[in-house]
């Protein structure tokens, strides 16, 4: 069934045309996912098919109801209680959420399972592992179309059966999941190559087949002065027929040569391993080390008695729900607090998630990115290319760039400096999938230590070797990966599901515990106390169930 119908539909901001395209049919069921580069377009195809944003030329029609889950958190909208509580925020007011929670009251407020099209931009963005698989199980059981923006690889391959890449205003469709899309862009990607293969070598054969013939045409000589002048005629006449026939494949060849059908290059990555200095890593196989880390906000316990081992050379996963510690800990180690021991020789480089890193904005890209480096120009700008600044990208004013370049950039110059550890807080959120899937790629080839955090499954699953769970206060550590962990045999997963989400009931009861602690207002009070209750009861009856 038909549920939406967009044709000749047009939408530009000045001179820059945003999306345009003939024809879009969505029907009943259809679940589609819409990628492309930061800026392609993405939201305003969404704004464009939910009727939120008017088209410059062309008309989109609906034949069933709509429901939108926004980018960002709209205070005036009512959450659906029901959908409030299965993700735990019952009571949560925008204005005290933190960025998980804000994304669970956009969802509650924006989904409506009874519709036939949901749109959803970013629901994920700053969920943790056990929000993002009640979001999974939501959205999976939606009946209607389903348009999804995400930069989350997995639930893309999870949820949908149709990607959309927007690429230089044109829609192009793919069927089947993400990882479909990505076999069938690579076959494109290897289809041009070849192409342009073709074109360069016809190209040359062309020129050189016409350089031949336009020497023939000079070499045709005169006739030789003894010749009679009967003879002279004769070669005359011979030489007039050859010289027409050569003129005449000369004109044809430039005209097959004028009309051949150019061909451009497709854009690769380079690729190159990232090593850092070997002389100056540190010696020690235990680059940081943590033990009784203790530390309390207000009432609450963030970890008690906590510890951790960061190995030399391995790429650590720090995990754990929205609230727990994961980004507190990072501050830990990277300055050296009371109960932490870091190696001899060893230097920092940290990525924070607030973007708060040292950028001049009157510079150029690349001399950002040489400002402090450790290595030559060159490698340099491979680095930058591996991370999508190519060509003339170099030269962009650092004050041009969107929040996923500067993210890249501020990547970039730490992969370059003399760092020797490197800890990166939620580099995902700003990044579009093909950003992702470079910096995926640049941090693979990386090999020195890493600690990285993320709530992207597939992004942890690529690049790190290890993992660090916060959990009851304390850090438990697996070596393997994450996917791993949870394939591991004779756990079973709705125990797993189970211990998540008391862990993150008992994070919630502790933090309104200390909210409690610290409220002057008594109608406020009331209302965390009866949150507390409702909160402690299903904390409860998890537990017996559980045992």
């Amino acid at each position: 069934m038909l549920v939406l119908h967009a044709y000749n539909t047009k939408k530009s901001y000045g001179d820059r045309v945003i999306v345009a395209f003939d024809d879009l049919r969505i029907y009943y069921g259809e679940r589609i996912g819409i990628v492309g580069a930061n800026g392609a377009g993405k939201t305003t195809l969404l704004n464009l098919l939910s009727g939120r944003l008017q088209p410059d030329e062309g008309s989109v029609e609906w034949y069933a109801r709509l429901s939108y889950i926004e980018q960002e958190w709209n205070q005036g909208v009512t959450p659906n209680e029901k959908l409030a509580g299965e993700f735990m925020v019952s009571g949560i007011t925008g204005n005290h959420a933190s960025g998980g929670e804000k994304t669970k009251l956009r969802i509650a407020a924006g989904f409506d399972e009874n519709a036939g099209i949901l749109f959803a931009d970013e629901p994920t963005a700053n969920l943790d592992l056990e929000g993002i698989k009640v979001l999974e199980k939501k959205l999976a059981n939606f009946r209607g179309a389903l348009l999804l923006v995400s930069h989350d690889r997995e639930l893309l391959d999870h949820l949908c059966d149709k990607i959309v890449e927007i690429q230089e205003a044109k829609l192009h469709v793919y069927k089947g999941n993400y990882s479909s899309y990505l076999c069938r862009r690579e076959a494109a990607y290897k289809l041009q190559l070849f192409e342009y293969r073709q074109y360069v070598q016809e190209k040359k054969r062309l020129k050189e087949t016409l350089a031949e013939r336009r020497g023939k045409v000079k070499k045709v000589r005169k006739a030789p002065k003894r010749m009679g002048n009967s003879e002279a005629r004769l070669h005359k006449r011979s030489s007039t027929e050859i010289q027409k026939k050569l003129n005449k494949t000369v004109k044809a060849l430039e005209t097959r040569l004028d009309k051949i059908e150019v061909k451009e290059k497709p854009a690769s990555s380079p690729r190159v391993k990232i090593t850092i200095n070997q002389s100056a890593e540190p010696h020690a196989g235990i680059v940081a080390q943590g033990e009784n880390i203790n530390l309390y906000f207000g009432s609450r316990c963030i970890f008690e008695k906590a510890c951790f081992t960061i190995p030399r050379g391995k790429k650590t996963a720090l995990v754990g729900p929205n609230g727990s510690g994961k980004t507190t800990l990072a501050n830990i180690i990277a300055s050296g607090a009371p109960g932490v021991r870091l190696a001899p020789g060893l230097k920092t480089g940290y990525f924070r998630q607030d973007l708060a890193v040292d950028l001049d904005f009157q510079r150029t890209v690349l001399e950002s990115a040489i400002q402090k480096s450790v290595l030559p120009e060159p490698m340099v700008r491979i680095i930058l290319a591996r991370l999508l600044f190519k060509g003339n990208d170099v030269y962009k004013k650092v004050s041009s760039l969107s929040g996923g370049e500067k993210v890249k950039l501020s990547l970039a110059k730490i992969l370059v400096s003399d760092a020797n550890f490197i800890i990166i807080d939620e580099p995902t959120n700003y990044l579009d999938v093909l950003s992702m899937e470079a910096l995926e790629s640049v941090l693979c080839d990386y090999e020195g230590t890493l600690l990285v955090i993320s709530h992207d499954r597939k992004f942890l699953n690529n690049v790190a070797n290890r993992v660090l769970f916060i959990e009851d206060s304390k850090i438990k550590s697996w070596e393997g990966r994450l996917k791993e962990y949870f394939d591991e045999p004779g756990i079973e997963p709705d125990i797993k599901e189970k211990e998540t989400g008391e862990m993150v009931l008992r994070l919630k009861l502790a933090e309104i515990a200390g909210k409690i602690a610290g409220c002057k207002d008594e109608q406020e009070r009331i209302r965390l106390d009866k949150e507390y209750a409702l909160l402690l009861d299903k904390a409860k009856y998890l537990s017996s169930n559980t045992e």
